[in-house]
């Protein structure tokens, strides 16, 4: 019973309505976002529709917009430069960029048998990842029109029929095998990249805020009751100090694990947003490659699925339980490293002050790991990554997924004897006076640093 009482103490302290509004305000700020990215990326990669301005009255190029025109994937809209000033043409006709085909156009290939020019305007009007799409996309405007080229000069040149040039194009199929594990699936590696990627990417963000907010939370809370003397008179009152060490961990555990929730559901609608058509992108790429023959993942998806069961790298419950174990460590010796901290602190600045340990454990392994495996760095650097006991759940899924079972167990047996060292030193400092003896100032700190630099 007093337990739950102080629990409930706890947690009215840590979720407050300020601290609701600012959860359910990041979500919607992330998934907002998203929508608009994706909007963004969805219009740049957009090639169905091409505005292009023919200036060439020769029947080769009608000949070739025609069949444009005509397929089924991409409409030509029509424009009229009046001059070269590009820029003002562009505003006047409120476009964005323009396929520009020049007088003779047609007369250079079929005539004078040499290359002919084509032309290519759009405005750069940000320096962000959708201005960048927008320049790919008009390259892929330009070699489809230079494949339907490619294929009227072959016809009319050469008499070459529609099987025979196809079979020039494409004179053999290719059939992709991914290897991992010892097995073997036919399925595109590129096409299983994409979707690993975006299945692994949310886990490290997941861990990286649920660590910062957990230990941020509990400082604060240690601190705020030192400094207004009410730790004292908490720990003076008929009740153990476990137990009110025991309330603080797990009231900040439940205060974190919500804020996470809020963050990752709206991270992960803002990866959807923004990522989802480049995924689909990259996984219709790698199965439509000219030549390729991607029988085993035709179904899209679904067949990418089966090739990730079929090569052992798919995670079952088992696997996200074990994920779960590791993570529920790794959250646990960051309050236990907190509550010891913020025993020290004397004042708000000492607190923002002694977090930043805990900061750069938790963004060191963060950023390694998101690009590169740990596994294939140098012994010297290998053994300072992991001896960070976040590390290994960082790469917990990797390992779970590639079967790297001896990696997974030697890490988790890692992080359970540092968090035994680590509860050790906060119940030994919660049971005895030093509670109140530590202190660390950064007021202090900086006097005394001051102090040194006048006297030399």
């Amino acid at each position: 019973m007093k337990f739950g009482n102080l629990l409930k103490k706890e947690l009215r302290e840590l979720i407050t309505k300020q601290a609701i509004i600012s959860m359910v305000f990041t979500m919607v700020l992330l998934i907002v976002m998203g929508q608009i990215m994706g909007t963004a990326m969805e219009e740049s990669f957009d090639t169905s529709t091409i505005t292009l301005c023919n200036q060439d009255d020769s029947d080769f190029t009608a000949n070739v917009l025609k069949k444009i025109d005509e397929s089924q994937g991409t409409s030509i809209n029509y424009v009229t430069f009046e001059s070269d000033d590009y820029a003002a043409e562009l505003e006047r006709l409120d476009i964005k960029s323009a396929v520009i085909i020049p007088q003779g156009y047609g007369d250079s290939i079929t005539e004078k048998k040499e290359p002919a020019t084509i032309k290519y305007v759009s405005t750069m009007s940000t320096a962000g990842i959708a201005s960048s799409m927008s320049t790919l996309s008009g390259a892929d405007v330009i070699n489809e029109i230079q494949t339907v080229c490619m294929n009227e000069i072959m016809s009319e040149n050469y008499g070459l029929t529609a099987e025979e040039i196809a079979l020039i194009r494409e004179p053999m199929n290719t059939v992709e095998y991914t290897v991992n594990n010892g097995k073997t699936a036919q399925v595109s590696a590129s096409a299983l990249s994409a979707i690993t990627m975006m299945q692994s990417m949310i886990a490290p963000f997941a861990i990286f805020f649920l660590l910062l907010m957990a230990s941020q939370m509990i400082m604060t809370a240690i601190s705020t009751e030192k400094i207004d003397k009410t730790l004292e008179t908490l720990l003076s009152a008929p009740v153990s100090r476990m137990t009110v060490l025991s309330a603080k961990m797990v009231a900040a555990v439940i205060s974190a694990l919500l804020n996470a929730l809020f963050m990752i559901v709206g991270f992960a609608f803002y990866m959807i947003g923004m990522m989802g058509s480049a995924v689909n992108e990259i996984s219709t790429a790698a199965n439509e490659m000219p030549g390729v023959d991607m029988s085993a993942a035709a179904e899209g998806i679904t067949g990418v699925g089966q090739a990730m069961a079929e090569l052992g790298i798919a995670l079952t419950p088992v696997s996200y339980v074990l994920f779960a174990l590791q993570l529920f460590f790794t959250i646990a010796i960051g309050l236990a490293i907190s509550l010891i901290l913020g025993a020290m602190a004397t004042d708000v600045k000492s607190v923002q002050t002694l977090i930043m340990p805990i900061m750069i454990a938790v963004m060191i392994p963060f950023f390694v790991t998101m690009f590169t495996d740990v596994n294939e760095m140098s012994t010297v650097f290998k053994v300072i990554i992991y001896a960070i006991p976040f590390t290994h759940t960082y790469t917990a899924l990797t390992n779970l997924m590639n079967g790297d079972m001896i990696i997974y167990w030697a890490g988790l047996a890692y992080q359970i004897v540092f968090f035994a060292v680590c509860m050790f030193l906060a119940v030994k400092m919660f049971t005895t006076d030093k509670l109140f003896t530590m202190s660390f100032s950064a007021e202090n700190m900086n006097k005394k640093r001051k102090g040194k630099t006048v006297e030399s």
